[in-house]
């Protein structure tokens, strides 16, 4: 059986010219006290640890099949839990070779990658297992330094999931008895819908020029758009995405844009060049480098509000 999927990874493809990735710290504060993050507590997921590596966006030690620890990216925007050819042979996947599918990213270039099904994974550390992850996509078109790339809200299912990106923290809650609500909205931030296009649960929010944005922790970038010029211009920074296409990114000036009642001010904007048309705009770490993200996947929203790290 054959399915296509678009697969967005922007930044975890960025070959060494130019990526505009910035680490921050890797220190980590106590869990705040409020709010979804009480109800992580008494989720099966313990909070996990998660480091950012330039380039490479935010990591996180992985097992398969009680094997590892191996090295995945959290990228909200994947669709699917990835696998590189060498983790599923050393984790002994039972790969189906009945069953490929094409992947493409932002160019539109499609590999070819099979399904696998996994017994366990775990994050952060070996007993530490996710509830929701049973099976993954094995695609030869990862970078060499990274065995996978993981989708929280698949991982995670049926819980939502909190992103801390300034305390570098992934931590789960019951969306069912501690829901986000819209009527709750944070102090300079703020809960708007999850929207979703098609059968995906990608995390996409719309945007106050009415664009949708796809909410991608996979992403380096900042808020990046698709040029409508196929020449380059000025200083670019290339990347080979996991179909093997090859898009390139240039910094230009900083755009304001609002989310629900939350306002970006001047944030980093990036114009993408050779990304295949109708490929979304994206909302990547450096747009979002000050906030915590809440996926509610139950109520299908998410908010955005300043860390409360301490």
């Amino acid at each position: 059986m054959n399915s296509k999927h678009r697969l967005l990874f922007a930044a975890i493809m960025l070959v060494a010219t130019g990526g505009r990735a910035v680490s921050i710290e890797t220190a980590l504060f106590a869990a705040p006290q409020s709010g979804p993050q009480r109800a992580a507590r008494a989720a099966t997921v313990r909070p996990v640890r998660l480091r950012e590596v330039r380039g490479r966006g935010l990591l996180a030690d992985v097992w398969v099949n009680s094997v590892g620890p191996f090295l995945f990216a959290v990228d909200t925007g994947a669709g699917v839990t990835l696998v590189s050819p060498r983790l599923a042979s050393a984790a002994r996947l039972d790969v189906r070779s009945d069953r490929s599918r094409s992947i493409a990213g932002l160019s539109g270039r499609g590999t070819t990658a099979h399904d696998a099904n996994v017994q366990s994974l775990a994050v952060g550390d070996r007993t530490n297992f996710v509830p929701g992850t049973r099976s993954v996509v094995v695609t030869a078109g990862l970078p060499n330094d990274i065995d996978g790339v993981l989708d929280p809200t698949e991982a995670f299912s049926p819980f939502g999931y909190i992103i801390d990106i300034p305390r570098l923290e992934l931590s789960t809650f019951d969306s069912r008895a501690m829901p986000l609500r819209l009527e709750d909205q944070p102090r300079e931030g703020a809960v708007v819908r999850w929207l979703r296009q098609g059968s995906s649960h990608r995390p996409f929010v719309e945007l106050d020029n009415g664009d949708r944005a796809l909410i991608d922790t996979g992403s380096s970038l900042g808020l990046g758009i698709r040029s409508n010029s196929e020449s380059d211009r000025g200083r670019a920074s290339y990347a080979r995405d996991i179909g093997g296409g090859r898009v390139s990114t240039q910094r230009v000036r900083p755009m304001t844009v609002a989310i629900g009642a939350l306002e970006l001010k001047n944030i980093p904007t990036d114009v993408i060049s050779g990304a295949e048309a109708g490929s979304p705009t994206l909302l990547g770490l450096s747009a979002l480098r000050p906030f915590r993200l809440v996926f509610d996947p139950v109520n299908r929203l998410i908010e955005i509000a300043p860390s409360l790290r301490r």
